[in-house]
């Protein structure tokens, strides 16, 4: 008997949430945020900690066989889990079924990956390899298994299970990273604790999620979530093969890879902790209003402007400080990362509404437009750096971010129209915020200049405080009946359903 999504007397693992959705949505951001910051934190921690002991070359070997794991893991079928999500009527043959398929193909992908990581090494010129890619392959096998469990407790939004896996995963993966490096195996730190990571990863996720795989499989159920799963698929590929990543490793080779994947993690991390608390709620919450316009529009535009109000000041504000920043929290062998993580922080700015847009998009019925715009995005990058990589990394990045900026407003507008708004309304949603970053950014990237000397530590402080101060105090003055109203929602949404 199939266990439908729609079941209200008694909910199902496989349903939505049905009511309570603005409450939902409020508590999903805190608790999204709370994951995401235990991750950044802990994962910041280890990053600064590796960063010293560690040479970008260090770095580059594992960047290069990270990227070689993320491209062959592409064949695996996780991101069929979105497709999960944006059903309405799932039924437990859809997940017995994806399952099966994808931890099946995890394993046959693993075991190809130890059979040839003599080969992969030896073609790449990075005898490392040869030892890290068949420790890393076991991460495959781990990710699979998560990808169902954790679409049915996203459909839910119970996202405070998502908080607590996060801090036991983390915690058990950031204590075995520094006792290996306290005990002099700083490089393998990186690779086993990520490993550790995955594993734990899916035990709390499997207990958190209330379900276990049936025996089951059914074609039928898998060709039923194809369309959307090949869509999520083939953007999963874009994101997550990693193809700068190996082609900055064949060409610029691992001393260079290191500065780009040094820079690109700290964008990670920031953008973690700013847009990717909202990323998870924003999905499901655009799935399940399909056929309540008003309320959609409602809420993607205070989505925007909430997600802005954080994300704007955090990377206008590390464009500001990294040239003092970096240096002084890991040390003087990064210098070369500084201009492409400012690059990066550009490029920030427009992914802490970029994840708004995706979440409309895709879950709207328009996956096939979205993975054609993250086709023309990511693809792009190939021949930017195989035409440009004789000018060196910056020059690069300032390829990368120019395209970025070209493109980018193409998503924009395709939100716009889906909605009905005009670009006034949306430009109105994050006028505010967009001030206040701006100034912010003018008056912290002076400070250098002013303070000649000044120790960076004292600078750094220096900066941060001054920055806040004026952010808030600008945000404050042109948005305090905006901030007033969320505020009001918020409290309520207390108690209350929808």
């Amino acid at each position: 008997m199939s266990n439908s999504a729609t079941n209200l007397g008694n909910p199902s693992p496989l349903a939505y949430r049905t009511s309570g959705l603005a409450r939902a949505s409020v508590t999903g951001v805190f608790w999204s945020f709370a994951n995401v910051s235990v991750t950044t934190i802990l994962t910041f921690l280890v990053f600064m900690v590796t960063s010293r002991v560690l040479t970008p070359s260090d770095f580059g070997a594992v960047a290069l066989a990270v990227a070689i794991i993320s491209f062959v893991g592409t064949i695996v079928p996780m991101a069929f889990g979105e497709a999960l999500i944006q059903r309405s009527d799932l039924e437990e043959r859809h997940t017995n079924s994806l399952f099966w398929v994808t931890m099946g193909l995890a394993v046959v992908v693993a075991g190809s990956l130890v059979l040839l990581s003599p080969l992969i090494s030896r073609l790449a010129g990075v005898p490392l390899l040869s030892s890290i890619l068949p420790v890393l392959s076991l991460k495959l096998v781990f990710d699979a298994g998560v990808a169902v469990p954790s679409a049915l407790i996203t459909r839910r939004m119970e996202f405070r299970y998502f908080a607590i896996r996060t801090t036991v995963a983390n915690g058990i993966s950031a204590a075995l990273c520094l006792w290996m490096i306290t005990n002099g195996y700083a490089l393998w730190a990186l690779v086993f604790s990520q490993v550790a990571l995955s594993f734990t990863s899916l035990l709390v996720t499997l207990f958190a999620a209330k379900w276990r795989p049936g025996f089951e499989f059914s074609p039928t159920a898998i060709r039923d979530l194809r369309y959307f799963g090949l869509y999520a698929m083939g953007g999963r590929f874009l994101n997550e093969a990693r193809i700068d990543q190996l082609i900055l490793g064949l060409t610029l080779g691992p001393a260079s890879l290191g500065l780009y994947f040094f820079a690109r993690r700290l964008h990670q991390m920031l953008r973690d902790l700013t847009s990717g608390a909202f990323g998870p709620v924003t999905n499901v919450l655009l799935a399940s209003l399909k056929k309540e316009e008003e309320r959609r529009r409602e809420f993607y535009l205070s989505f925007c402007f909430a997600s802005a109000l954080v994300g704007f000041p955090v990377f206008t504000g590390f464009l500001a400080v990294s040239p003092n920043a970096i240096p002084f929290a890991f040390g003087s062998q990064w210098d070369g990362a500084i201009y492409p993580a400012q690059c990066f922080a550009i490029i920030g700015l427009m992914s802490a509404l970029g994840i708004m847009q995706s979440g409309l998009i895709r879950y709207l019925g328009e996956a096939r437009w979205w993975f054609r715009y993250q086709s023309a995005m990511q693809l792009s990058t190939v021949p930017i750096v195989l035409i440009i990589y004789p000018l060196g990394l910056n020059a690069i990045m300032t390829a990368i971010v120019l395209r970025t900026l070209f493109l980018w407003p193409l998503s924009v507008v395709k939100a716009q129209n889906m909605l009905g708004i005009t670009l006034g309304t949306y430009l109105k949603s994050i006028g505010s915020p967009t001030v206040a970053a701006g100034s912010m950014a003018l008056l912290v990237g002076a400070f250098p200049a002013w303070l000649p000397g000044l120790p960076p530590f004292q600078l750094l402080v220096a900066q941060i405080a001054v920055g806040a101060a004026l952010y808030s105090a600008i945000i404050f003055a042109l948005s305090r009946g905006r901030l007033r109203e969320l505020w009001r929602r918020l409290k309520d949404q207390r108690g209350q359903t929808t």
